[in-house]
C-alpha cells in the first residue's frame, strides 16, 4: 500500500512538472498557436514555403524580419527569453498596422484563415484579448442616484 502512495505522488509531481513546461511553452509564444510561431508560419507563406528562403531575406525593414528564425533550435531570440513573447506580439501587431494602413482597418481585418498573424494582430495574446472585450461588454451594475 506505501508503495503505491509513493508512486502515486510521484506521478503528481510529474503531472505538475509537465503542466510548468507546457506553460513556459505556451507564454514563451513557441506552442502551437504561439507569437513566434505565427511568424515562423507568416515568413514560410511570404518567401513560398523555402526555409531557405526564410533565412536569406534581406528584407530588414520588415517588422518580422528579427524574428523569422527565432523559433529554430540553435538560433539567437532578439530579446531575452521573459520578453520574448510580448515583444514578438508587438512585431506582429506593427506589421498588422503596415499591411492595413490604420487601426480600424486592423480590427476590421477579413484575413482569418488566409494569415497566420490574424489571431494575433492586436499586440496581445488572443486570450487576453478574449478576457478583456468579454470584461468590456459584461453586463455592468445599474447605478442609482
Amino acid at each position: 500500500m506505501r508503495q503505491r502512495q509513493k508512486i502515486q505522488e510521484m506521478l503528481r509531481g510529474f503531472q505538475i512538472l509537465m503542466i510548468t513546461d507546457a506553460e513556459r511553452a505556451k507564454n514563451s509564444g513557441r506552442g502551437k498557436n504561439g507569437s513566434l510561431t505565427a511568424i515562423r508560419q507568416f515568413c514560410l507563406e511570404c518567401q513560398g514555403a523555402s526555409a531557405k528562403a526564410v533565412r536569406a531575406c534581406a528584407d530588414e525593414e520588415c517588422p518580422l524580419w528579427a524574428w523569422r528564425l527565432a523559433t529554430l533550435a540553435g538560433e539567437e531570440c532578439p530579446a531575452p527569453a521573459e520578453e520574448a513573447a510580448r515583444q514578438a506580439l508587438r512585431a506582429i501587431r506593427r506589421q498588422c498596422m503596415g499591411c492595413a494602413g490604420d487601426r480600424v482597418e486592423v480590427r476590421a481585418c477579413a484575413a482569418r484563415d488566409a494569415c497566420a498573424l490574424w489571431h494575433c494582430r492586436f499586440g496581445v495574446r488572443p486570450q487576453t484579448y478574449k478576457a478583456v472585450r468579454r470584461r468590456f461588454f459584461a453586463p455592468k451594475p445599474l447605478r442609482l442616484l
